[in-house]
């Protein structure tokens, strides 16, 4: 009786070495790049555990990053079952609305995430942008300087902030903008310099 028992016990401590040996897999094999194999260890942890946040947010970022975005919207949205207000999550639903144009339903949900914590610069830049997008040019203008206020290294802001500032007319601030975020190592902003500021 004591061997069954001491087996059982084995059998237990081992599933749950496994299940959290597939979540550090995963991880590893995210932060490599191989989105494949992360989706199968994550995939494998919950079959064991099915309502875990992290493993769902963290597979759906994978589906996201091999551009398949169905599959990462459904686990996100898992995972807002379960925590309604995960902020990664809520932030990356965004981003999707983002890809398919409905800025203010993007509004709506940075707004929720902004309510909960008001220091987030993702959310303020990803407002910032579908403001713009939808022609809110004081909101827009507001939101990038919130976001470069709490985060200054943050140099999308400075290339969306510039590339507005180019709509309003103000030429001499946005190449100013621009510079400040190819120092921050934003590509896009060498391109907005050369056809703008030279």
């Amino acid at each position: 009786m004591k061997g069954i028992l001491m087996g059982v016990i084995l059998g237990i401590v081992w599933l749950w070495g496994c299940k959290d040996e597939s979540l550090y897999i995963g991880d590893n094999f995210f932060n490599q790049g191989n989105y494949e194999k992360a989706i199968e260890a994550y995939t494998n942890y919950l079959e064991l555990n099915p309502n875990n946040i992290k493993s769902l947010y963290n597979r759906g970022r994978a589906y996201e990053e091999l551009g398949n975005y169905e599959r990462a919207l459904a686990d996100f949205k898992k995972v807002l079952v379960n925590d309604p207000n995960h902020v990664q999550s809520n932030l990356s639903v965004a981003n999707n609305l983002y890809r398919n144009k409905l800025y203010m339903d993007v509004i709506y949900l940075c707004d929720n995430v902004l309510e909960a914590h008001s220091q987030n610069t993702n959310a303020f830049l990803l407002r910032g942008r579908s403001h713009q997008k939808v022609g809110h040019i004081n909101q827009a203008m507001d939101d990038y300087n919130a976001t470069i206020a709490i985060d200054n290294g943050k140099g999308e802001a400075y290339f969306y902030r510039g590339i507005l500032k180019i709509y309003l007319g103000r030429k001499r601030s946005a190449c100013s903008d621009f510079k400040i975020a190819e120092s921050l190592d934003i590509k896009t902003a060498v391109k907005a310099s050369k056809n703008y500021c030279r």
